[in-house]
């Protein structure tokens, strides 16, 4: 799960089109170039796209959620795979899937890292970072 910590005042919520999509409070969701529905974030989501934090869960019936657009310069709690360490407070993680980090305990420069550690979260399974996003564009593409 993933939840805002920062900005909480600030936060402000609208609804994101989707399609087929089952979500829980705290899914995290991305839109690609193109795309016209946001999906669910997987191991394969990239650093530069939109991302969305789910504030309602929905079933697949849905054609929209209400969510709030990440900035980028939230904190954010989010739920990890491992055990979480001070040790690995800067680097660079893949997420798992749309509600968990993947903490392998390595930086990451992959473009599917999404996820910053900062530092330790409520317990041990949980981290505080900042979520990675950029306007949908991959800033390596060639021409």
């Amino acid at each position: 799960m993933f939840k805002v910590l920062s900005r909480v005042d600030e936060i402000e919520l609208k609804k994101y089109p989707i399609s087929s999509q089952t979500l829980a409070i705290g899914d995290l969701l991305d839109r690609g170039v193109g795309a016209t529905t946001w999906t669910v974030c997987t191991a394969s989501s990239v650093f530069f796209t939109r991302k969305v934090i789910a504030y309602e869960a929905v079933t697949t019936s849905a054609t929209e959620f209400l969510g709030y657009e990440v900035k980028g310069d939230e904190d954010v709690e989010a739920t990890a795979d491992s055990t979480a360490s001070a040790d690995d407070n800067g680097d660079r993680m893949l997420l798992t899937d749309k509600d968990s980090v993947n903490n392998s305990g390595t930086d990451s420069d992959k473009e599917t890292a999404c996820f910053i550690q900062d530092r330790l979260g409520k317990d041990s399974s949980h981290i505080i970072g900042r979520i990675l996003v950029g306007n949908g564009v991959n800033p390596d593409a060639t021409t």
